[in-house]
């Protein structure tokens, strides 16, 4: 949790920055000689944007991390996805991790809770991310959206790391299971219980060639 608090809080540093550069690049063309005034509005313009960028970023934390009923509303999971991947984005570079995405651009809206649904990626992105911390070679985090059977989407999250021992394929959504030195053993088995929730399923699998692959369905009707 410590590491994600500094790379969330370098993800909001770096808009706050900007923003700080734009100011002062705008200070120096009002106070020329000969005020350039389209270049002092362009220099505000960027700041409106390095702001607005930061409170974004702020923003989605506060949901994300708030307690309060679950909502259910028509929910875009693709668009859920973006905003996880713009908020675990430090926590990728952090560790080389390059983050691809594969969205079916025609999946319907789905009956969810959105913030639960973050936590679902969330989850299973920093678990991703985790895998890959020592692994060798290439450390690839890829989020595929598709319609599935049976009036169902599916998502999928699969990495490059250490793999998943077919014993442990479906241990590791119990409560208090964990193959991480300091981990709780909770994650997992929470985001199965929200997915199940909503009339999904959720489950793992190993690779072929290395790393782990998980698969979440929520019901599209």
């Amino acid at each position: 949790m410590g590491e994600l608090t500094a790379s969330l809080a370098h993800e909001v540093n770096q808009p706050i920055a900007a923003a700080v550069t734009n100011a002062n690049t705008c200070w120096r063309w009002l106070t020329r000689r000969e005020p350039d005034l389209d270049e002092a509005r362009e220099a505000v313009s960027r700041v409106v944007k390095d702001a607005t960028r930061a409170a974004e970023i702020i923003s989605r934390v506060r949901q994300l991390f708030k307690k309060g009923a679950p909502q259910r509303e028509l929910v875009d999971i693709n668009e859920i996805i973006r905003e996880m991947i713009v908020l675990l984005g430090g926590e990728a570079s952090r560790y080389s991790v390059a983050v691809q995405t594969e969205l079916a651009p025609d999946v319907p809206k789905v009956m969810g809770d959105r913030v639960q649904l973050q936590q679902v990626l969330m989850n299973l992105m920093i678990n991703g991310i985790d895998a890959m911390k020592e692994a060798d070679g290439t450390r690839e985090l890829i989020i595929t959206s598709q319609q599935a059977e049976a009036q169902e989407l599916m998502v999928s999250v699969s990495d490059t790391g250490v793999g998943l021992p077919t014993q442990h394929s479906d241990e590791v959504f119990n409560a208090f299971f964990t193959t991480k030195l300091h981990g709780t053993g909770m994650g997992l088995s929470i985001s199965r219980s929200i997915i199940e929730s909503h009339g999904g399923r959720l489950w793992a699998a190993g690779k072929a060639t290395r790393g782990a692959i998980f698969h979440f369905t929520l019901p599209t009707s």
